[in-house]
C-alpha cells in the first residue's frame, strides 16, 4: 500500500489524487499556529522569542489554513478519525486566537461627555522623518508625541512654524535619537522625565478646555534585543508610573516596542489602560515596519487611555523617512464624575 493509499487516496480515483498533499500542507502549517499560541500563553520576555511573539496574531492565519486543508482531506477520506482530531484541534485553537483578537474589532461604546481633542504620535527614526510631512500631519492635532526626535529635526519643524502651532512643550531632544517630546496647544504643567532608560521618556499634565487636567506620558521602552532584562524592566517602569497617575485622566502614547499579545501590554490592560484601537473597534492597525517593500505587519505603537478618557476615532498615517506609521486619535473625557467612580 502506498503512502497515498494510507490517506484513502488511489491513483484510480482522480477525486482523491491529491489527498496526501492536502494533509501534508495542513501538517506543515499547523506547527506555526502552535508556536504562536505557545508564545501567547508563556509570554517570553526577551530576545528572539519575544520578537517572534510579536507575530502571535498571525496564528489565526495558520490555523485557518490548516483547518481548510484538513477539512478538504476529511471530506474526501474514508478513514476520518485522525483528520477529525486535527480539524477539531485547529478549530479550538483558532477560536482562542479569535477571542484574543475580537475586542479590537468591537467598539466598547464608552461614551464621550466632553469636547474632543486630537492626539498625534510618531516615531521619527532618529529625526529622519520628513519634517514637512510631519508638520502637515500635525495640522489638526492638539497634542503631539514625538519619539526619536533630534535638535536638527526640531529646528526644521521650528522653521515651518512648529512653535507657533504648539507653544507648550516638554522634552529636550538630545544629540542622538533618544529624545521623546510632548507638544501641545494647551498649557503643560507638572513636567518630569522618567528615570533613565534607553530612550528618554517624559510626562506632563495638559489642561484641556472643557475637560480639565489630563496626564500624558510619552513612552519608548527599548526593544526585546536590548540585552539582559531591559525590555521588561523599562516596561515595568512605565507600568508603575502609570499606576501612580491613575487618579487623573491618563493617556500613555508612543512606541511601546510591544504588541497587545505581549505580557507588558496585557499587564497595562489589566491595570485599567485600554488602547484607543480597542475602544473604537478600529481593528488591526499595524504600524511597523513602514516605508518598506512589505506593508506594516505588527502594531507596536499605541495610545492607551484609562477609564476617565475615551477615543472616538483612531487611524494610521505615513510619513517618509521613518520606519513607523504614525497614529492620530480623537480623545474625550469619559464622564467619570469622581476618581472613585472610575
Amino acid at each position: 500500500m502506498t503512502s497515498e493509499r494510507s490517506w484513502d487516496s488511489s491513483p484510480s480515483i482522480p477525486s482523491r489524487r491529491f489527498q496526501a498533499l492536502w494533509v501534508g500542507i495542513g501538517v506543515l502549517v499547523l506547527p506555526i499556529g502552535l508556536v504562536a499560541t505557545a508564545l501567547r500563553v508563556f509570554s517570553p520576555t526577551a530576545n528572539i522569542t519575544a520578537l517572534l511573539a510579536s507575530f502571535t496574531a498571525y496564528g489565526t492565519v495558520a490555523y485557518t489554513v490548516s483547518l481548510l486543508f484538513f477539512g478538504i482531506a476529511l471530506v474526501r477520506a474514508r478513514r476520518r478519525r485522525v483528520l477529525a482530531v486535527l480539524s477539531a484541534a485547529s478549530i479550538g485553537l483558532l477560536a482562542c486566537h479569535i477571542v484574543w483578537l475580537a475586542p479590537f474589532f468591537v467598539p466598547d461604546h464608552r461614551p464621550a461627555t466632553t469636547p474632543p481633542f486630537t492626539v498625534m504620535s510618531l516615531n521619527m527614526l532618529g529625526g529622519s522623518a520628513d519634517s514637512g510631512q510631519v508638520f502637515r500631519q500635525a495640522g489638526t492635532a492638539d497634542v503631539v508625541v514625538l519619539l526619536e526626535s533630534t535638535p536638527n529635526a526640531l529646528r526644521r519643524l521650528e522653521a515651518l512654524g512648529w512653535n507657533q502651532r504648539f507653544p507648550y512643550a516638554v522634552g529636550n531632544p538630545g544629540k542622538t535619537s533618544t529624545g521623546s517630546s510632548i507638544y501641545s496647544r494647551f498649557p503643560l504643567s507638572d513636567k518630569f522625565r522618567l528615570p533613565a532608560t534607553t530612550f528618554e521618556q517624559r510626562a506632563a499634565t495638559a489642561t484641556i478646555p472643557g475637560l480639565g487636567q489630563v496626564r500624558i506620558m510619552a513612552v519608548h521602552p527599548c526593544n526585546p534585543f536590548c540585552g539582559g532584562s531591559k525590555w521588561s524592566a523599562e516596561h515595568d517602569l512605565i507600568r508603575s508610573t502609570a499606576a501612580a497617575n491613575m487618579a487623573l485622566p491618563l493617556m500613555v502614547a508612543g512606541d511601546f516596542n510591544a504588541v497587545d499579545d505581549h505580557l507588558p501590554l496585557r499587564q497595562l490592560r489589566s491595570d485599567g489602560l485600554e488602547s484607543a484601537t480597542d475602544i473604537t473597534g478600529a481593528g488591526w492597525l499595524p504600524t511597523y515596519p513602514a516605508n518598506r517593500l512589505v506593508p506594516p505587519m505588527i502594531p507596536i505603537d499605541h495610545i492607551l487611555l484609562n477609564s476617565r478618557l475615551t477615543a472616538t476615532s483612531i487611524s494610521t498615517f505615513e510619513v517618509s523617512g521613518t520606519d513607523h506609521l504614525g497614529l492620530m486619535a480623537t480623545i474625550a473625557g469619559a464622564g467619570c464624575a469622581t476618581p472613585e467612580r472610575c
